[in-house]
């Protein structure tokens, strides 16, 4: 949801605003995050947001009226561990998952209705 009236978050309108350090945005993992996301539900699309941004709604602009860019890190942990987020920042960590279907379970788990609602008020 964008802006609380039932608009649904853009996978493209997110991808042109995040960046990628750590990865070449032609780099499989990066391919295989859009695809996932691209395959969410809205109320998934918007946990996921809110578990990077700790942002519930988005400008009435999209991201574009975001205070920054995000931005998706390459993280250093075992590929069993979930991505992490640092939300002041707008910053995503995931591991060097094996396989999109991997990946997929991992974002599955942080976009489930009670974890998402764990990271602050639903």
């Amino acid at each position: 949801m964008l802006d609380g009236s039932g608009s649904a978050i853009s996978v493209e309108d997110w991808k042109a605003h995040t960046d990628y350090n750590g990865y070449e945005e032609s780099d499989p993992q990066i391919s295989w995050f859009w695809e996932v996301v691209g395959s969410m539900s809205a109320k998934q699309k918007t946990i996921l947001l809110f578990f990077w941004t700790s942002i519930k709604y988005l400008p009435l602009d999209g991201f574009g009226g975001l205070d920054s860019r995000l931005s998706i890190y390459r993280s250093s942990k075992s590929c069993d561990h979930l991505p992490s987020a640092q939300t002041c920042f707008y910053i995503m960590r995931f591991p060097p998952y094996c396989s999109r279907d991997v990946m997929q379970d991992r974002l599955r788990v942080i976009t489930q209705d009670h974890v998402g609602c764990s990271f602050g008020t639903w």
